[in-house]
């Protein structure tokens, strides 16, 4: 083990601590200076809210597998005593984490969409489907890539390599992306949301998150393949834009929510707005 940490080179020891600890504090100082929002639109709601559970699980989950992780790379770095197994095996399940976190950020977005389009029930099934085939997906990578894992993990891998299995991840993450932001595109270019504050929000939000997923989980996908050495390092960043893209989404439409009062220069937009807003489970 400490031959495997010691051939780590220096400078690069120096930069993949960095870069790993920097997604952390970056993640750390966005629940800082989000908190006040979080204590106003999302504490107060009721226990069953799929809102708050979702905005809790991205913004704390989140930071508990980051903290986790630094854990554990410390122990690495000092060759402090780790079992080979149980260090594996989490290893191996980051993609997992990656994919439920991946999830809620999706089904705030599939909520959003589903609002839009008036509760169809064929979107609906449309967007269970994706998760479904996404989830699939996200398990063929891991079942492909355990064997040669379990045969080739070592524990200086945690610190460097990404796990293989990230690169079927980020594709069925851009192939759902791609769909939603379809989805909100077609509505708001048939003219009912257009000039609609609800509309420009999930049409700029939308297209922010796309590009921002996209550029994200390609990196991954390349670091994982190429098994390129601050694959790891990347995780800490995605995971850190996974939890803010979801929780800053929540905070906008809850905003959204408190905002929309019918003025009477606006009254058919906010009317219709203030409709959907209170029909859907959007807020609850």
């Amino acid at each position: 083990m400490a031959q495997a940490v010691s051939a780590l080179d220096d400078t690069l020891h120096v930069d993949l601590h960095r870069t790993s600890f920097a997604g952390t504090a970056a993640l750390v100082w966005e629940h800082l200076i989000t908190i006040d929002q979080e204590v106003q639109y999302i504490w107060p709601k009721p226990k069953t809210s799929w809102v708050k559970n979702v905005y809790l699980f991205l913004r704390y989950f989140s930071l508990a597998v980051q903290l986790t992780n630094r854990v554990l790379a410390e122990m690495v770095y000092s060759d402090r005593h780790l079992s080979l197994n149980t260090l594996r095996g989490y290893y191996a399940s980051l993609v997992v984490i990656g994919h439920a976190c991946m999830s809620c950020v999706e089904l705030v977005m599939y909520m959003r969409v589903y609002a839009l389009y008036h509760r169809s029930r064929a979107i609906a099934h449309l967007f269970v489907g994706l998760w479904i085939a996404e989830t699939i997906v996200v398990f063929i990578g891991l079942a492909v890539t355990l064997p040669r894992l379990s045969a080739t993990f070592e524990k200086e891998r945690f610190v460097t390599n990404a796990p293989g299995s990230f690169a079927y991840l980020a594709i069925s993450t851009l192939v759902s992306q791609f769909i939603i932001l379809v989805l909100t595109f077609a509505k708001y270019k048939r003219g009912e949301w257009q000039g609609t504050t609800l509309g420009s929000l999930l049409m700029r939000d939308g297209t922010i998150v796309y590009v921002i997923f996209f550029m994200s989980t390609i990196t991954a996908a390349i670091y994982s393949l190429q098994s390129y050495a601050f694959g790891m390092a990347e995780f800490s960043w995605l995971l850190t834009i996974i939890s803010t893209v979801g929780c800053r989404l929540i905070l906008n439409m809850q905003r959204l929510a408190e905002s929309s009062r019918p003025r009477e220069s606006s009254y058919t937009t906010t009317s219709m707005e203030l409709t959907t807003l209170h029909r859907s489970t959007l807020y609850a």
